[in-house]
């Protein structure tokens, strides 16, 4: 009977996942008839979800109900959450943007749900995937997180106009504008607004080549076991997401968050592949 329990427990934060995908799903599906707001709510609601993901296995864990159930349920949810909910996101966010036939459109759109499909099975049946201290290839709510987190900054964002590298930071760093938005955010926000701004094409290409990192070998770290006694790597790791947690907590108070988790998971992506890079030319 307790065990029982505890597997309920563990399962319905699992399911809560899945729930938080499919409603994601229904208000991204409704923004094609209503409000773009709907894909704002969905992309926090996708966010959530990630959070809720963290959690699951490491209270399965806890409480020791971890078991095939667990895991199969766990993909699925995942599936559905941070691979079909990011898919029918872009989308929707380019369906009427660019002149796109609709079958080229379809194909790049799904590469998150067919790269995630591939992750997660890999993940499932292999334990190369899933019995190691990293993450093989980038996981899957990692570019959820990057493909919401980049069309949120395209609603949020009046990009600058670049004439002058140099001066348009100077200008960024003193001026007081309408909010008076901390500098470290002006900071964050200047190398995207200048990104971004490149094409009406730049979020595709980078979602793509993020999905495809699902399926590569490039390591990623996993999220650090609570405990500061472990081993050096794991209490940096700690250390890194107490600092992050901070500035999204600023980034929330000055409605900043967007771009806060934008810089984050785009550090994150980058410094693995860079890790991946230095790691090869050691080796060689």
């Amino acid at each position: 009977m307790l065990l029982s329990l505890k597997k309920s427990i563990a399962n319905s934060v699992t399911i809560l996942n899945l729930l938080l995908g499919f409603i994601s799903i229904v208000l991204i599906s409704l923004s094609f008839l209503e409000s773009q707001n709907n894909i704002k709510i969905a992309c926090i609601l996708i966010f959530i979800a990630a959070m809720v993901d963290v959690f699951d296995g490491k209270i399965a864990r806890k409480l020791g109900t971890t078991g095939d159930f667990g895991k199969e349920i766990d993909s699925l949810a995942d599936l559905v959450s941070f691979c079909l909910a990011p898919s029918l996101l872009i989308f929707s966010y380019y369906y009427n943007l660019i002149d796109l036939q609709l079958k080229f459109l379809l194909l790049i759109s799904a590469l998150p749900l067919i790269c995630g499909a591939i992750r997660l099975a890999k993940f499932n049946a292999y334990t190369e995937h899933s019995n190691q201290s990293f993450y093989l290839g980038l996981p899957t709510p990692g570019n959820a997180i990057f493909i919401c987190s980049s069309i949120l900054f395209m609603f949020n964002m009046d990009f600058l106009i670049i004439e002058d590298d140099l001066v348009n930071i100077i200008n960024i760093i003193n001026s007081n504008d309408n909010q008076e938005q901390w500098q470290i955010f002006k900071w964050m926000k200047y190398p995207f607004s200048f990104f971004y701004s490149i094409n009406d094409y730049i979020i595709m290409i980078l979602c793509s080549l993020t999905s495809l990192l699902l399926i590569s070998k490039i390591h990623y770290s996993k999220f650090p076991i609570i405990k500061f006694n472990l081993s050096i790597s794991n209490s940096t790791s700690i250390i890194g997401i107490l600092f992050f947690i901070i500035i999204l907590l600023l980034g929330i108070f000055n409605n900043q968050q967007h771009i806060v988790i934008l810089f984050f998971i785009s550090y994150y992506i980058i410094s693995g592949i860079i890790q991946s890079i230095v790691k090869k030319i050691i080796n060689l």
